[in-house]
């Protein structure tokens, strides 16, 4: 999938990103608006909003129940079939899931729910899901199709909103943000379907143009135990061929509890700055504007790892990281337009061997991992690293992301990040803490949020954002063109520091206490988007100062 981005910019590179506010409040009641809104929405339904039309139901039994004069077996929320239990006809289950480890003799249509069919379960007909998924254990048997279908099939253009566009097929196609180098983007627990081998194209100031060939890793839910995945490429200013090669086995069940063992071993270029943009976004403004915003390293080495899945969207990992750090410099300069620009100097790092154990606790309930509409991402993770292991560095790092996707309405959607990390020890350059501008605080400098001292790197972050996405049509106006956008508030609220210079304790809870509201920096501002979210024009101000307080930018990725 190809992501483009323009940016607005002036001639100061940390002065090219931003967004616009349209009012002004204190700092601190972003913080707390955020707070609020996770208390209300941990209690409210995930199903909230969810405004079938009225003959819905009538239609879908129409469509796909293919023996209307068999027994019909209704229910309304979550129903469960139990293994004992056969039920001679169709099955039709509105508004909540339905779990099947008995027999069905007839089919099975639910509608804004799931369907799970357990391992031992008989279906004697063919599976309809609308805005839901089906999972199917592999010892259980559906003599018929699955189907997984969204609202919006069933209903001309002009009488439904255009959001059911939103619809996914059964098994994702491509994972947004493709890997730089090829550090893998968090896949979805989910069991997804295959993965195409897919060209890697990118350009930037440290590699020129690079090509590249990728075998993603398998994670369907039927696959042979052993997986192989990776991939190789050429950076051409570098003159070095690049890759990464991986190899993994499952254990045990691999539907339901999945056990992984893995390990690979890679030399690559890489970055930390896939959170802030995606490689496609970059390579686009270094050809075509000259304009480059990741820092690179490069990583040599490889890493042992284990996973389970305690559910199909909760797991943990445990990995053992034998890695070399290396510097590495600028070696293009040329971009399509640009006139007399240059790129800056890739920054050093803190080069030298890193032998660490990283963990994290990873749930992940999203209906879409690129432009998720609802669901839940929480990750915790940690990574230590000590000279006892043989390491050049010492340090503990944890990091805690929790993001919340709530439909309000139809036409209405509250998409909230909270973000924090410490940590004990030195932390290295390249795993210190950096951002700002793009996908974070969008009212300031790109990576205004970072030490200026880059010997000692900020080791504590805070960051919250707050984006209420609503449609023109709950305004019920017949304009085209004004419809088929949609527009969001967002508020971003955050800072970054060095814990030594406000604590003298190193320990991962130290360096929080001094924090006041007037630390907290925050900004505003407005986004008009394409209807899935992918496209967008913001502009945002920041509340610290009156002078030159405007960003503008515009992006095809959503900034979370």
């Amino acid at each position: 999938m190809t992501v483009v981005t323009v940016t607005f910019s002036r001639n100061d590179r940390s002065n090219r990103l931003g967004l616009i506010g349209i009012i002004k409040m204190k700092r601190y009641s972003i913080v707390l608006l955020s707070a609020v809104c996770m208390v209300i929405l941990s209690f409210q339904d995930s199903r909230a909003g969810e405004d079938w039309p009225d003959n819905l139901e009538e239609r879908a039994v129409h469509k796909y129940i293919g023996n209307t004069a068999a027994p019909m077996y209704r229910y309304e929320g979550d129903y469960v079939i139990d293994s004992d239990k056969v039920l001679d006809g169709n099955v039709v289950v509105v508004g909540g899931d339905l779990t099947v480890h008995g027999k069905v003799e007839g089919d099975i249509l639910v509608i804004g729910g799931d369907v799970r069919v357990k391992s031992g379960a008989v279906v004697l007909g063919n599976i309809t899901s609308i805005n839901g998924r089906i999972f199917q254990a592999v010892s259980s048997n559906v003599t018929g199709k699955q189907i997984e279908t969204s609202v919006k099939n069933l209903f001309p253009p002009d009488n439904w909103n255009k959001e059911w566009d939103e619809y996914r097929t059964k098994f994702w196609k491509t994972v947004d943000h493709p890997p730089l180098g090829n550090e893998y983007p968090t896949y979805s627990t989910l069991p997804l379907g295959r993965q195409s081998n897919r060209f890697l194209v990118r350009y930037n100031r440290v590699e020129g143009m690079f090509f590249g060939l990728e075998v993603p890793k398998e994670i369907r839910g039927r696959v042979p135990v052993f997986n192989i995945y990776g991939f190789g490429g050429y950076a051409f200013k570098q003159a070095k061929w690049q890759y990464k090669i991986g190899l993994s086995r499952w254990l045990f069940n691999p539907t339901n509890y999945r056990f992984e063992l893995g390990g690979d071993a890679h030399d690559y270029i890489s970055t930390r700055d896939q959170w802030l943009i995606s490689p496609h976004e970059n390579s686009l403004a270094a050809f075509f504007l000259h304009d480059d915003y990741m820092d690179f390293y490069r990583i040599k080495g490889f890493q042992l790892y284990m996973s389970q899945n305690f559910t199909v969207y909760f797991k943990a990992k445990l990995a053992y990281k034998f890695d070399e750090y290396i510097s590495v410099e600028k070696k293009a300069d040329w971009s399509l337009f640009g006139g007399s620009k240059k790129f800056a100097e890739n920054p050093p790092i803190d080069a030298g061997k890193m032998r660490s154990v990283y963990g994290e606790l990873y749930l992940d309930t999203r209906n879409d991992p690129a432009l998720p509409t609802r669901g839940w991402y929480i990750l915790l993770s940690g990574e230590s690293s000590t000279k006892k292991i043989g390491s050049d560095f010492s340090f503990n790092q944890y990091i805690f992301e929790l993001r919340r996707y709530q439909r309000l309405s139809r036409f209405e959607r509250l998409d909230i990040r909270l973000k924090a990390g410490t940590g004990t020890g030195r932390l290295p350059v390249q795993k210190s803490f950096e951002f700002g501008g793009l996908s974070t605080m969008r009212g300031y400098y790109y990576k205004e949020f970072r030490s200026n001292d880059r010997a000692f790197g900020y080791d504590r972050m805070l960051l919250a954002n707050l984006e209420y996405n609503i449609s023109p049509r709950i305004l019920h106006i017949g304009l085209p063109f004004f419809n088929d956008l949609r527009y969001v508030f967002f508020f971003d609220a955050g800072n970054a520091w060095r814990r030594a210079d406000v604590s003298d304790k190193d320990t991962w809870q130290a360096g929080f206490s001094h924090l006041s509201w007037n630390d907290i920096k925050s900004d505003f501002g407005i986004a008009v988007t394409s209807w899935s979210g992918r496209v967008r024009f913001s502009v945002a101000r920041r509340t610290d100062t009156g002078q030159n307080p405007y960003r503008f930018a515009f992006r095809l990725v959503k900034p979370f």
